[in-house]
């Protein structure tokens, strides 16, 4: 439930401290993902970066958020090996009846 503060903030249905008229977090909470994602419509950007411009709890999960997805990216990545992607591209070759780069 949503309730005045008296330090000019609102106490959002999420939890969240929200600057008094930055909209509404529930809200921005649950497009942030596609936002950040960049499948957020674009007659819905406006809204949330006007939202995490204006308010500093949803700018700090989105910027958590953000660094999370880039440590994600950066750490999470399996390598193959290259013989793996050699015997791929032979079988691949076979498959297509390509006979392959000439010796």
């Amino acid at each position: 439930m949503s309730g005045a503060q008296t330090d000019g903030t609102t106490e959002d249905a999420v939890g969240g401290n929200c600057a008094e008229g930055s909209g509404n977090c529930s809200e921005a909470l649950r497009d942030l993902e596609r936002y950040l994602d960049g499948e957020l419509p674009e007659s819905d950007l406006g809204s949330i970066r006007d939202h995490l411009a204006a308010c500093y709890p949803c700018a700090d999960r989105a910027t958590f958020e953000e660094q999370l997805r880039a440590i994600v990216r950066e750490r999470c990545v399996e390598r193959t090996p290259p013989d793996l992607h050699a015997a791929i591209r032979e079988r691949l070759d076979v498959m297509s009846g390509d006979p392959g780069p000439s010796a």
